[in-house]
């Protein structure tokens, strides 16, 4: 995610440099191509990249140990004419087939066996295939976010957190209110999980309207905070890191689509933290449009399936 800043100043040594620093996950098998399901015949050939992160205080870059329970879960699908693309959230308390266990809470695949498991449970389904796995740290998100100067989150209702008073409308975050933000006890666990995704969707919307990725001015010091942020599977290359920057650069304007998994039973205020299920008719459709670069689209038709500004 930070390459083309660099780039476009010239900067390309130190760039590749960072992006040979951002962290490796070694030995994710699913991602193996031996490994990888056949998938169907319409699929596209885009890039999605599965994107996770942990409950605060327990997010870093290092990589995921068993035990540890994903919070955000969410797939960024590329679409393959490089025109669009799309951020889908998976609940973490969504019940689903995971591979050998039963039904369980889709984040506790991460906890029983890794990233591969949390990976074949998705693709099982799901039936789109992962090309990569991402893990995004909270803390380096707040050392993005205070790169940036902060960024403006949207707020149903005047609501307080943590000491921090919320106005209903526009609030600008930076710093501890970004952890009240994303703290707010009001809301179930679907709606912490969508205030997370909303602090990624205001960051790439910062930096797509002010096209900082494409700056010559770009300030390393939000560089070099993108690039410590997160990790990603070792597959990856820096070559594959550089196309996914320039492409992820295009989601915070009209060509980015951020849509939730449909459930049954849980919003964003109602369920608490209780298990909750698919929609299967919707579901399937959803799934199709991932394979087939439809996402857009089926946000047109289904709006309600459209992650919201706020919880509300």
């Amino acid at each position: 995610m930070v390459i083309v800043a660099v780039v476009a100043g010239g900067g390309y040594l130190y760039a590749n440099h960072l992006l040979s620093g951002v962290h490796r996950i070694p030995d994710i098998k699913a991602l193996d191509a031996a490994d990888q399901p056949v998938m169907p015949a319409a699929a596209s050939t885009g890039m999605t990249v599965l994107l996770t992160s942990y409950a605060l205080g327990k997010s870093t870059t290092t990589g995921p140990a068993r035990g540890l329970k994903s919070g955000l879960i969410a797939l960024i699908h590329l679409d393959a004419d490089q025109k669009a693309g799309a951020v889908i959230s998976l609940p973490a308390n969504l019940v689903v087939p995971v591979p050998g266990h039963g039904n369980r809470e889709l984040g506790d695949a991460t906890a029983i066996g890794g990233p591969s498991l949390l990976i074949k449970t998705i693709e099982g389904f799901t039936d789109v295939r992962i090309d990569h796995y991402s893990v995004l740290s909270f803390s380096g998100t707040l050392r993005v976010i205070s790169a940036l100067g902060g960024v403006n989150v949207v707020v149903p209702r005047a609501v307080t957190s943590e000491g921090h008073v919320f106005q209903r409308g526009t609030n600008h975050v930076i710093g501890h209110s970004v952890i009240a933000y994303a703290r707010q006890t009001q809301v179930s666990e679907i709606g912490r999980e969508l205030l997370q995704q909303n602090l990624i969707r205001a960051i790439l919307s910062k930096i797509a309207h002010q096209d900082l990725f494409n700056s010559a001015a770009a300030d390393l010091r939000l560089v070099r905070a993108l690039s410590g942020a997160f990790s990603v599977d070792s597959n990856m290359t820096n070559s594959e890191l550089e196309s996914l920057a320039l492409r992820l650069g295009k989601l915070g304007t009209g060509d980015g689509t951020f849509v939730d998994a449909p459930v049954r039973h849980g919003s964003a205020t109602k369920g608490g933290d209780r298990p909750v299920h698919l929609d299967p008719a919707l579901g399937a459709l959803l799934w199709k449009a991932i394979r087939t670069g439809g996402v857009n689209n089926f946000a047109h038709v289904h709006p309600s399936a459209v992650t919201p500004a706020a919880p509300s």
